[in-house]
């Protein structure tokens, strides 16, 4: 995957009425972080952080005011509960040379036979997978084609076959299934929730400063 630009203003101050009139602004307060060294506060464009975002699981290409460069990605997202904005943004810098685990989302391809000729019902029940990998190899989706399942069929993580990555679920697990309509009315398969943002969350920073506004 390929990276993609970002430009990041380093900023000074800090708190929330600080962050508030960055929003105001047009801008998101953000914390960039990288192998224990001191975090760097800065603001993005919302409208581009928001553009690039719109690319899944992605690599970015950081460019700090300051003139530094780095590759990261993003470690956590901040959304406004109403208006879906994005408050705040973590990221995290990385090597392109050391692996790392990040959650991509599950797409699935094609219309099943089950769904076709016999009225079945397709349920995907995993959206989105952990994997491990080198930055360069994240892919932008894990593609599943599901042209072949009929009804009582169903699709398990072993069946995914990769080089360039290792999925960190459990071979047995279910992505999705064929049911018949009565059936999938009856007993509706549990689907896991996952937001529809485009995140690459892995855990919560622990600072001031993701806790601003």
């Amino acid at each position: 995957m390929s990276a993609i630009a970002l430009e990041l203003t380093v900023r000074e101050k800090h708190g929330t009425i600080q962050a508030k009139k960055i929003r105001r602004q047009g801008l998101v307060p953000g914390i960039f972080y990288f192998h224990g060294k001191e975090a760097v506060s800065f603001t993005a464009n919302s409208k581009e952080l928001q553009a690039t975002l719109g690319h899944e699981a992605a690599l970015l290409d950081v460019h700090f005011s300051s003139g530094d460069k780095r590759k990261c990605i993003v470690r956590e997202l901040q959304f406004d509960p109403i208006t879906h904005a994005i408050l705040h943004v973590d990221l995290m810098g990385i090597q392109l040379d050391e692996k790392i685990k990040v959650s991509v989302p599950v797409h699935l391809t094609g219309i099943p036979v089950g769904v076709k000729t016999d009225g079945g019902i397709l349920q995907q029940v995993i959206r989105e997978l952990e994997i491990e990998c080198l930055p360069g190899d994240i892919p932008e989706a894990i593609e599943i084609d599901v042209t072949n399942l009929g009804i009582g069929d169903s699709v398990q993580v072993s069946s995914i076959a990769t080089e360039k990555y290792t999925i960190m679920a459990e071979a047995e697990r279910t992505l999705a299934t064929v049911s018949a309509l009565r059936q999938a009315e009856e007993a509706p398969v549990a689907v896991e929730e996952t937001s529809a943002e485009p995140e690459i969350i892995t855990r919560r920073a622990d600072s001031e400063e993701g806790k601003e506004g």
